[in-house]
């Protein structure tokens, strides 16, 4: 039998096999530049992040109105509005990401996210309900956790007659329509349509009762709560609108409206579809993924974080594991802490209003009864931002920010187990990689480990305190993917899994290091009580678990497996030196000049450094095919992300021959190179290079 790659394509089954590829190829640049657009609004947070725990702190242990207080409140404030703002931070950046940084594109994006949530705002109305005298009910009290009722007659010409009533405004807890008291829909004063916690249902178009946490403001705006999600829409319809109009010439009589002034105006008009689209199926869609946020959050043992580990880290050697965890971080398919309090039963009721008045103040807060339906009405009235909020990373950001109405233990009691999808790369970040470091240096001979342990330190390091992980990841997954996808993505999924058991809240940015533990677990449980000690530090627990689980684990993987980690193959020099250093060695500085009394001048010590990477972005040019098999030139966090025409043509050994990159991956056209911070001086190198290049063949 014949193996699959040895199989003879003839006629359309080839040309269907050349197509999928061709796709295949295609989708990775453009989904590569998606992830990477998500990164320019992720680094707000961590700054973001520490405002907000740290202005919670302070706000929270200082007396009302008081010096403290104020200070607290506006560092928490400072810190909030990023995470509020998110879907048009989102918006810009992906517009910014597939226009090279274009400041056109990025208003233009702004302009198509307001007309967009506008026309939504439009269309948006409350349900009212009419009344008379055989359906009107005043809910008066409460007795025995359940509603006293009474049946409200003095009705007037559609009117309530309260002068024909004993019954007072002021004390009437809520309003019903119905048949009887145990057949209402519940309303307000205004005979609008409402939920037990007294928060309206909308109407958009044909569409009744959408859930009060599917609205939120959007900029000020009322609008569908969609998350991320139509932030990143628009800022890609608003893309592809200045990509294509930006240099378009319009007739003379309306020459004014030409080049970049044409495309708003195509933007303003583009996004009207964009709207109706999703104002007809977003609804649907965010009851959905509410349905799948409650259902995978009662999965048994942490599993959901075990499984959404998996698929997470299996994406990241393709720089893809952004475009994953956004539904989850930032839409109600990560939770809803609305969707929490609606769904609760009738014992995680009695659990939560327990848990609760231990943790908080009631009468602080303005409660007379401290029963559940007081508490729920309280948050859906007064705490709107804290109520709508949904996805894993946005309901832990905002609880940190209102931890004297809602912290991580009381949801807890609601079933919402904050920080699912979050909490556990701490166990592998902090000890578990570092330990994976510490194993492959020990492989290497004893007379090279000196000359290579400050690398693996420095990957170590790194890893412990940031959370940045390619050096060390990279680094086996090139040598032996099956390090990767065999040893370190179960351990990480099981890091995961324990975090997820032992339900431990601690949040963070990207990273998961050391200092987001700071941040989002040590400054929340000493500052404000944002949860438990066992959350804020079984996550240590787990870290120390992990640490000889990934040490022994790798150490025995790489010598039994033989894998060649750097400095294991007898050399002890395992970086190219550059042009700038072979001069030094000569007593030369890069121009040719002779290095005085030893030592190289500031300026020719500039110069050389300059000269080197001038030189080595040439070589990566000449490398990947040339200028004329390069489409284009961008960067993330750690890597170098290149479109090209022609995979074939890039010589992998050869840039990695350069030095400094850990690995490269080439996908169809897509190529990216792994750099771990040099890419940032790299990418405008290669652009200014190729311009050059490009100018004097003209």
């Amino acid at each position: 039998m014949k193996s699959f790659s040895s199989i003879e394509w003839k006629g359309s089954a080839k040309n269907s096999w050349e197509m999928f590829k061709k796709g295949c190829g295609n989708i990775m640049p453009t989904l590569s530049k998606l992830s990477k657009a998500f990164l320019l609004p992720i680094a707000l947070l961590p700054i973001a992040g520490v405002f907000l725990g740290v202005g919670s702190a302070i706000a929270s242990n200082s007396s009302a109105d008081s010096f403290g207080y104020f200070f607290g409140t506006l560092l928490n404030k400072m810190g909030d509005v990023c995470f509020g703002n998110l879907p048009v931070l989102f918006c810009i950046s992906v517009a910014l990401a597939y226009t090279k940084d274009s400041g056109i594109a990025a208003i233009t994006a702004v302009v198509g996210f307001l007309v967009m949530n506008g026309m939504q705002a439009a269309l948006l109305h409350t349900q009212t309900l009419s009344i008379n005298e055989s359906n009107l009910w005043v809910q008066t009290g409460i007795e025995n956790g359940k509603p006293v009722w009474e049946h409200f007659t003095a009705i007037k010409d559609g009117k309530i007659d309260w002068s024909a009533s004993n019954i007072h405004l002021e004390n009437i807890m809520a309003w019903g329509i119905g048949s009887s008291a145990d057949n209402l829909q519940m309303v307000n004063s205004k005979f609008e349509l409402i939920d037990g916690a007294g928060s309206v249902y909308y109407t958009l178009l044909w569409i009744n009762k959408i859930p009060n946490g599917l609205i939120t403001s959007n900029i000020g705006i009322n609008s569908l709560n969609t998350g991320v999600f139509a932030g990143i829409f628009v800022g890609a319809i608003a893309a592809k609108c200045y990509n294509k109009y930006h240099q378009t010439q319009l007739p003379s009589a309306i020459s004014f409206f030409s080049g970049t002034k044409l495309v708003p105006i195509v933007t303003f008009v583009a996004v009207i579809p964009l709207s109706f689209i999703f104002m007809f199926i977003w609804p649907y869609i965010g009851m959905g993924l509410a349905a799948f946020g409650q259902a995978s959050g009662k999965l048994p043992g942490g599993l959901d974080s075990f499984i959404y580990e998996v698929a997470e880290r299996s994406l990241v050697p393709f720089g893809l594991h952004h475009v994953f965890y956004a539904p989850l971080w930032w839409t109600n398919a990560g939770g809803s802490i609305a969707e929490a309090f609606n769904s609760a039963t009738d014992a995680q009721k009695n659990a939560f209003v327990e848990i609760w008045n231990k943790n908080h103040n009631a009468s602080a807060l303005g409660l007379t009864n401290a029963d559940f339906e007081s508490i729920r009405a309280l948050i859906s009235r007064d705490y709107t931002d804290l109520w709508q909020s949904m996805g894993d990373q946005t309901m832990a950001y905002k609880v940190i920010a209102n931890t004297k109405v809602l912290n991580f233990t009381d949801l807890e009691a609601l079933g919402l187990n904050i920080g699912r999808f979050q909490s556990g790369k701490f166990g592998f970040m902090l000890l578990g990689l570092p330990m994976a470091g510490l194993a492959m240096w020990l492989n290497v001979p004893k007379e090279n480990r000196k000359e290579v342990m400050g690398i693996y330190f420095s990957a170590a390091f790194t890893c412990f305190l940031t959370g940045i992980t390619e050096p060390i990841e990279y680094t086996f997954l090139f040598l032996a993917p099956w390090l990767f996808y065999g040893v370190h993505m179960p351990l990480a999924a099981i890091s995961f899994l324990f975090a997820g058991l032992f339900k431990t809240h601690v949040s963070m940015t990207v990273s998961g290091g050391f200092i987001d533990y700071i941040v989002f677990g040590v400054i929340p449980y000493f500052g404000s009580k944002a949860m438990s000690a066992k959350s804020a530090f079984a996550i240590l627990g787990v870290s120390a678990a992990m640490a000889p689980a990934y040490f022994f684990a790798f150490y025995f993987a790489v010598k039994y497996g033989n894998v060649m980690v750097p400095g294991r193959d007898g050399s002890s020099n395992v970086q190219l030196a550059t042009k700038a250093d072979y001069k030094a060695s000569k007593g030369l500085n890069v121009d040719g000049s002779k290095i005085e009394d030893g030592k190289t001048s500031k300026a020719s010590a500039k110069d050389a450094v300059e000269e080197a990477r001038i030189q080595k972005a040439t070589k990566i040019i000449e490398f990947l095919g040339g200028e004329a098999n390069i489409v284009d030139v961008d960067a993330c966090a750690s890597r170098l992300r290149l479109t090209v025409k022609d995979g074939s043509l890039v010589d992998k050994d050869g840039i990695i021959s350069l030095g400094g990159a850990t690995g490269a991956l080439i996908r169809g056209t897509n190529v990216q190179v792994v750099y771990g911070g040099e890419q940032e001086a790299i990418k405008p190198r290669m652009i200014k290079i190729l311009d050059e290049q490009r100018k004097a063949k003209k």
